[in-house]
C-alpha cells in the first residue's frame, strides 16, 4: 500500500492567503484605474456675474441742514415724507386740533396719489407699446424686490415697489382689454376724497410748519447736523474723523424735524494711502451702501485729503440719489466701489493649466508651430472632457471672472476655445485632461 504525504497545513493556509490578498490587491489596482478615468465628475453650470474691486469704509454723511421747529401744542401731522424734495416756504406738515383730523389729512394725500396714478394711465392708454409678457415680468420683479425691501428693512423702498406692481397690474388690465377705462374707479375714489376733505373742514388746522430752504426733508433730527459744513470739506482730515472727535449735539424737544438743503449729500470715508490712490486712479465710482439701496449708488470725487502722499487720507465723495433712508442717514459701512467687472464666474477649484499648439504664420507667410501654457477650466461636452481658455478680467480670493465675449485676439485658437455662458464647468474630477472620456451620467 502507498504511504500518503501528509498534508502541510500551515503552507495551504499560506497559500489561501497569499491568493486572497492577490486577489485584493488586484481590485484594489482596478478600482484605482476606474476612481482615475472613469468616476463621475461634478459639474457646476458657468454663469453670467457682476465682481466689484472695491474700498470698505467707515463713513459719514454730510448736507448743509437747517433745523425746523415748533414751539405750539396741537397734533403734527407730515404733509411730505422722508426724502422729498421741498421748495423755500412750502409746508411740510400741518398743526391740528385732534389726532383724527391729522390721520384724516394722511389719508386724503394717499387717496390723491392713487387717483393720480389713475388718472395718468388712462391719459397713456393709447401710446402703451409693452405686451403682457413684459408686463408680467415688471410684476414678478416688483414684487420680488419688493419682498427683499422688506425683509432689508428698506420700508419706503417696498412701498414704492407696491406702488410700481399695483401701476403695471393696471397698465395690463388695458392691454389685454380687460380694463379699458378706469372712469368709474377715479370717480369712486374722488367722491371718498371729497368727503375726506369735508371732514378735514370740520377739524381745525391752526398752522402750516414750513420749509425754510429748498432741498430734501427729514422728519428727524440726530445732534450731528453741520458737524462738518459742507464748505469746510477739503479741511476733513483723519483726526477729525476719529470717534472722540464725532459726536452729536443735544437736540431741542421743539425740533419736528429738518431741511437738508441742495441738491447733493456728501460722504466722507477714511481711507489708507495705498487706498487712496486707488480711488484716485479709479475713473467712474459707485458706492453701495446696504441700509439704503439695493442698487450701487453713482458718486464724484470731490477731494482727497492727506498730509502727505505717504499718509492715510479722507476721501470725500457727492451723490444725488435720494430717499428715506438716505435723508435720515449720517454713519455707517459703506463701499467704493472702483471697477465693475461684468463676465463668467469660476471658482478657483475649476482652474487648470495647460499646453496647447497652434500653427501660425510668419511675416512671410510660412506655417510654424506655436505652443503655449494656457489658464482656463475643464468642461463637459457630453462624456467628453474638454479644455476651454479663461479670458481673465477679475481675480478674486477664490473664484476668477472671465470675459463674457472676448475679441479673437485675445484669446489662443478658435480650436482651444474659451469659457462661455452655460458651459458644463468640472470643479471636481480626477486625472482630467482634454480628450478624456468620462462617465456620462456625471
Amino acid at each position: 500500500m502507498e504511504k500518503q504525504t501528509p498534508i502541510d497545513k500551515p503552507a495551504v493556509m499560506k497559500n489561501g492567503i497569499l491568493i486572497v490578498l492577490t486577489i485584493l490587491i488586484i481590485t484594489y489596482v482596478i478600482y484605482l484605474v476606474y476612481v482615475t478615468n472613469f468616476k463621475q465628475v461634478k459639474t457646476i453650470s458657468a454663469k453670467e456675474t457682476i465682481a466689484y474691486d472695491a474700498i470698505n469704509c467707515e463713513g459719514f454723511i454730510i448736507h448743509d441742514e437747517t433745523l425746523i421747529s415748533y414751539d405750539g401744542s396741537g397734533v403734527i401731522s407730515y404733509t411730505v415724507g422722508d426724502g422729498d424734495k421741498v421748495s423755500v416756504n412750502e409746508p411740510v406738515a400741518g398743526v391740528f386740533d385732534s389726532v383724527d383730523s391729522a390721520g384724516t389729512k394722511q389719508e386724503a394725500e394717499r387717496l390723491k396719489k392713487k387717483i393720480d396714478s389713475l388718472k395718468l394711465l388712462q391719459s397713456n392708454s393709447d401710446t402703451i407699446t409693452k405686451t403682457p409678457d413684459v408686463l408680467d415680468k415688471n410684476i414678478r420683479s416688483s414684487l420680488i424686490k419688493a419682498n427683499s425691501q422688506v425683509n432689508m428693512g428698506w420700508i419706503s423702498e417696498a412701498g414704492l415697489c407696491a406702488d410700481d406692481v399695483l401701476y403695471y397690474i393696471n397698465e395690463r388690465q388695458i392691454v389685454t382689454g380687460r380694463a379699458a377705462d378706469f372712469t368709474e374707479k377715479i370717480n369712486q375714489l374722488e367722491a371718498k376724497y371729497k368727503e375726506l376733505e369735508a371732514k378735514l373742514k370740520k377739524g381745525r388746522k391752526s398752522k402750516d410748519i414750513r420749509s425754510p430752504a429748498t432741498g430734501y426733508f427729514a422728519s428727524g433730527a440726530d445732534g450731528y447736523e453741520n458737524l462738518f459744513k459742507v464748505a469746510d470739506l477739503e479741511n476733513i482730515m483723519p483726526d477729525d474723523m476719529k470717534p472722540e472727535n464725532i459726536k452729536p449735539a443735544a437736540v431741542g424737544e421743539n425740533v419736528i424735524g429738518k431741511t437738508i438743503e441742495g441738491v447733493y449729500w456728501y460722504a466722507a470715508c477714511p481711507v489708507s494711502a495705498e487706498n487712496a490712490i486707488k480711488v484716485k486712479n479709479a475713473g467712474t465710482l459707485k458706492m453701495d451702501i446696504p441700509m439704503v439701496s439695493s442698487d450701487k449708488i453713482d458718486v464724484e470725487l470731490v477731494s482727497i485729503n492727506q498730509k502727505t502722499k505717504s499718509s492715510d487720507a479722507v476721501v470725500i465723495l457727492r451723490g444725488t440719489y435720494m430717499n428715506d433712508e438716505m435723508a435720515s442717514l449720517r454713519k455707517g459701512s459703506f463701499s467704493i466701489i472702483l471697477r465693475t467687472y461684468d463676465g463668467i464666474y469660476i471658482p478657483k477649484s475649476a482652474v487648470h493649466n495647460g499646453e496647447f499648439t497652434r500653427t501660425v504664420e510668419d511675416k512671410d507667410g510660412n506655417e510654424k508651430k506655436e505652443t503655449k501654457t494656457l489658464t482656463g477650466a475643464y468642461v463637459r461636452i457630453g462624456n467628453e472632457v474638454a479644455f476651454r481658455e479663461i479670458v481673465p478680467l477679475y481675480s478674486g480670493e477664490n473664484f476668477v471672472i472671465s470675459k463674457l465675449v472676448p475679441k479673437p485676439e485675445e484669446y489662443f485658437s478658435k480650436k482651444v476655445g474659451v469659457v462661455q455662458v452655460y458651459d458644463e464647468i468640472i470643479v471636481e474630477g480626477a486625472n482630467l485632461y482634454d480628450g478624456k472620456i468620462i462617465n456620462r451620467a456625471g
